[in-house]
């Protein structure tokens, strides 16, 4: 729950990069499985970086920068971060873009609903509305993030030290840091929205995290690595195999990104792999990815996590449908 009128959550494993140049859409574009001209429209989005066998090395949030028409923002796991813009230097080729990291900081930003008018009061400007409406403002980038809770809205914020320190100083006592990045972290997960960090790169195609589902993926857009894999799982409904939330309830359990899930009554071999956990105080919180008929059956609660007698997996629900294709 947020704390005060404005919550931050600091300490995030995420960090920002910029795409800048003349070139800098029309690169992107042929690199992401997302439209890249939509941020043209001002609104922010998902998007994938595959390999040429359609298996995600990154995904990241991606948004304009206003004022700066040749400008892309984006937010990727810190981790991954070098290897990820290593790679996509190895295609600019003649193409007139400059790859970059910054120096800005991306917090996570949790205002209760209702205070969401009072809230833009104290800041001067209104905040995003609807997810992944940007507002770039003299304290940085606002980006409306997914929120599984309705009665909480979610911003990524990206600013840097001098916009973070006056914004705090302006707001006063409105204006609360929380250190722990736990709570974030689990909003994510509870809202859908995986990472691919360390641990999980060149394990997933887009459609096996939602990333379609999540408007991740364009379907229309032209060719880019790993296009005809994702498309041809897309056309012919063969992803059999999506990504789930689930709790095991009590203290954080020993489990981390990539970690098999195992269906006992299925057989002795891993069924899928954990995406991403989280821990909230009272259960540890995960997505996983398996076969969807192993997770929306009465067995569900049989699946089981790290080992084939590992402890149990209690199947949550996502704020947006699961299907087996589009």
């Amino acid at each position: 729950m947020a704390k005060a009128l404005i919550s931050q959550y600091v300490g995030l494993d995420l960090v920002v990069f910029t795409a800048h140049g003349a070139d800098a859409f029309g690169f992107l574009q042929s690199q992401l499985t997302q439209d890249v001209d939509r941020l043209k429209s001002g609104k922010a989005a998902l998007a994938g970086y595959c390999t040429a066998q359609g298996r995600l090395l990154a995904n990241m949030v991606l948004a304009p920068t206003t004022g700066e028409p040749d400008s892309v923002t984006g937010i990727v796991q810190r981790e991954i971060l070098p290897n990820f813009l290593k790679r996509l230097r190895m295609f600019v080729l003649r193409s007139k873009v400059t790859l970059e990291s910054t120096t800005r900081q991306v917090s996570g930003i949790v205002v209760e609903t209702a205070k969401l008018a009072h809230a833009s009061q104290a800041l001067g400007y209104t905040l995003p509305q609807a997810v992944w409406d940007t507002v770039n403002s003299d304290d940085g980038i606002w980006i409306a993030a997914p929120s599984a809770d309705i009665t909480l809205a979610r911003f990524w914020w990206v600013a840097d030290e001098s916009q973070v320190a006056a914004l705090s100083t302006r707001l006063g006592v409105d204006f609360v840091t929380f250190e722990s990045d736990d709570v974030w972290a689990v909003q994510d997960l509870q809202a859908g929205l995986p990472w691919i960090n360390d641990m999980t790169v060149d394990l997933f195609i887009p459609q096996t995290i939602n990333l379609d589902l999540t408007e991740g993926v364009s379907f229309t857009k032209g060719c880019y690595p790993g296009q005809e894999v994702v498309a041809r799982a897309h056309y012919r409904g063969t992803v059999k195999r999506r990504m789930q939330l689930a709790h095991l309830d009590g203290a954080l359990l020993p489990i981390k990104p990539g970690e098999d899930v195992f269906c006992p009554a299925d057989g002795p071999n891993p069924c899928g792999r954990v995406v991403n956990v989280g821990f909230d105080g009272e259960k540890t919180w995960l997505l996983f990815e398996a076969p969807m008929k192993l997770t929306q059956t009465d067995e569900s609660g049989a699946l089981r996590v790290s080992t084939a007698d590992g402890p149990k997996l209690a199947i949550a629900d996502l704020p947006y449908p699961i299907t087996t294709e589009r």
